[in-house]
């Protein structure tokens, strides 16, 4: 967990949660789990950045759209737009997170995609992420997709969690 109250860079205890959290999706010989749904977002998705202090935390990640993730426009489907939004959204999380408290990120209640403009096949994106409140049972996340060439704003999503955590015996 990130010192209460100072900020958290993605080299000390940050960037190792972040990256556990990524981890998640490979199995002990570093291959992709068959049948994660993330399977084939995961190596075109990286860290970029991250803050952390107390209950608040922001992280962005950069992607590469890629073919299979596209429609027939060759835009990003918007099925794959609000999967990636969904995990990015949620990673935050582990920058708080503590036995009891978001220990295990949650699950949706609600997730919000307004897409305003496509990003098509090849495009580099920036996904911004950030916790905008986080209590003991609910959070707010919010989300944006950018272009990276030009930061035009694709995409905005709020994604609403509960938290399933057991309640800590101590």
């Amino acid at each position: 967990m990130a010192n209460q109250g100072s900020d958290a860079t993605l080299n000390d205890a940050a960037g190792d949660k972040i990256r556990d959290w990524l981890q998640l999706t490979k199995n002990g010989h570093g291959p992709l789990k068959e049948g994660d749904w993330m399977v084939s977002v995961m190596p075109f998705l990286d860290v970029q950045s991250a803050t952390a202090s107390a209950n608040t935390a922001s992280i962005t990640f950069t992607y590469t759209v890629q073919p299979q993730h596209c429609n027939r426009l060759h835009h990003l489907h918007g099925g794959a737009t609000a999967t990636l939004l969904d995990f990015c959204t949620s990673v935050p999380l582990s920058l708080v997170s503590r036995p009891g408290f978001w220990q295990y990120l949650g699950v949706s209640r609600c997730l919000t995609v307004s897409y305003l403009r496509p990003a098509r096949a090849g495009d580099q994106v920036l996904i911004e992420t950030e916790i905008v409140q986080v209590g003991k049972r609910l959070a707010t996340l919010r989300g944006s997709i950018r272009r990276k060439e030009d930061r035009q704003l694709l995409c905005t999503a709020e994604h609403l969690k509960v938290n399933i955590d057991s309640a800590v015996s101590l």
